[in-house]
């Protein structure tokens, strides 16, 4: 017997209607994401670095005395050696250069270093991304040292005359090599008894250097400032500046590169807001080397990468700033040096003079 249809049953709607209002359901939605913007952030709520970017004149404490072009694609990193010898890294090269920037010898390399240091007997150590390769004086490849692993991106080597200390930005740490490329000991564990929380490195930029009495320093971008550490990996002292304003260090991790001049000050790059600063051993800013305008950005350059490729100070006390964007090194001296650079060249470095260490807070 065929059952009658409950008199309350719904009634389904034809298959043309369901297609329509799905049309106009769809119509409206875009309609509404095209038209409706949102209220445009106040003032306070936007980020204008421009004001920060400008610097008096009586804050310059040095000037450019002279500017070395380079022949060389993408340079990426910036040592001097023992002899004074400017090598400059970059895209299948090394170039090495006198004191006036004259190109001397050019070695072939395989890819691009993005850290270099020069050891006392004229081998040069190239941070290769996850490994060290190691030259000879003449360009030779002697040894390349085992490689780290892919988390590995090495942004910094600092050698002396028996230690090598290779800045991983990967692995946000520091390894201890001897120069047979045995790791002695990792730096970078967090250490209470020390205060020391371990580096903060949020983007590949983490370097390190020896300032002119022979201190290890490393820089904790993340924490916007200076460590010194010994070898053995222990904080001995440290020294933090974030700000905005022209004594700080500014954005989320800076400084980017440190060098150490003669009479013990540092002199640091930064991201963000482009510049270079030198300050004394007491952590006071002496001033200003090159303003923003002076360190221009390509086109694909953001907050997150900066024109300054390296920095480093030569055995004449002057300033090398390597910046990709220009393909040169630029050459600062202070102020009252003059415009003759033979004026820093004859005043050179007092060998009878003791320099002062770096200074920070110290630690137990």
């Amino acid at each position: 017997m065929q059952q009658e249809p409950t008199k309350n049953a719904p009634k389904h709607l034809p298959a043309w209607l369901w297609a329509v209002l799905t049309v106009a359901v769809v119509a409206l939605v875009v309609v509404i994401a095209a038209t409706d913007r949102g209220n445009e952030p106040g003032p306070a709520y936007k980020l204008d670095l421009k004001p920060f970017t400008k610097v008096d004149d009586k804050d310059v404490a040095f000037r450019q005395t002279a500017r070395f072009p380079l022949n060389l694609e993408e340079p990426s990193a910036l040592a001097v050696a023992g002899d004074g010898t400017i090598c400059v890294a970059g895209k299948g090269a090394v170039l090495l250069l006198d004191g006036e920037g004259r190109e001397t010898a050019r070695h072939a390399v395989q890819g691009t270093p993005d850290a270099m240091a020069v050891a006392p007997d004229g081998k040069l150590l190239l941070g290769m991304r996850n490994h060290v390769r190691v030259l000879d004086a003449a360009g030779a490849t002697l040894v390349d040292w085992k490689e780290l692993g892919d988390r590995a991106y090495i942004t910094s080597i600092a050698a002396n005359d028996k230690d090598v200390f290779v800045a991983d930005a990967g692995n946000r740490v520091v390894l201890h090599y001897d120069y047979g490329g045995n790791v002695l000991n990792e730096m970078g564990q967090r250490d209470p008894k020390h205060e020391f929380d371990g580096f903060v490195v949020p983007s590949p930029y983490f370097d390190a250097a020896f300032d002119a009495s022979g201190l290890l320093w490393i820089v904790n971008p993340g924490r916007h400032g200076l460590e010194n550490h010994r070898p053995t990996g222990e904080l001995v002292s440290s020294w933090y500046r974030p700000g905005m304003d022209l004594n700080g260090f500014c954005g989320c991790c800076n400084p980017t590169h440190i060098a150490f001049r003669n009479d013990g000050s540092v002199v640091t790059a930064e991201k963000g807001i482009n510049r270079v600063k030198v300050y004394a051993p007491d952590n006071t800013l002496i001033g200003v080397v090159a303003r923003p305008d002076d360190l221009p950005a390509t086109s694909d350059e953001n907050d997150s990468h900066s024109p300054v490729k390296d920095l480093a100070v030569d055995k004449k006390d002057r300033i090398l700033i390597l910046v990709g964007s220009m393909k040169a090194i630029l050459v600062y001296e202070p102020k009252e040096t003059g415009t003759d650079t033979s004026v820093a060249t004859a005043t050179g470095r007092r060998e009878d003079v003791s320099v002062p260490a770096f200074s920070g807070d110290r630690k137990p």
